[in-house]
């Protein structure tokens, strides 16, 4: 695995803790950035995510930033399960918010409100 640098529009970097709330397979997330602006994410088609405040970095990646993990074994589980087909462009994002954790998730796309 290797994590290729991600711009998504919004910096974790020194954000609060965010509010996390999955429906119907779209996951909300919401925080206050360095600024104190309220930043919401909208993830789409999530089939996978996980908030752990260990950061676990892979090479190359920002301990305060974002990026896609490429060669993903975690995707690629969730492919050979048959819960992901290999032609939805599902992706293996991961967000380090370096005050206090780290989302890392399984979906299609996302829309962001700063």
């Amino acid at each position: 695995m290797k994590a290729e640098p991600l711009q998504p529009g919004f910096s974790t970097a020194d954000a609060e803790y965010p509010e996390l709330r999955l429906a119907s397979g779209v996951l909300s997330v919401t925080f206050q950035d360095w600024a104190e602006r309220t930043v919401c994410v909208q993830f789409k088609e999530v089939c996978a995510f996980r908030w752990q405040e260990a950061e676990r970095l892979l090479e190359g990646e920002p301990y305060d930033g974002a990026c896609e993990v490429m060669q993903s074994e975690w995707l690629t589980r969730h492919i050979e399960a048959g819960s992901v087909n290999p032609d939805s462009g599902y992706r293996h994002l991961r967000f380090n918010f370096n005050a206090c954790g780290q989302l890392e998730l399984l979906c299609t796309s996302f829309s962001v409100n700063a």
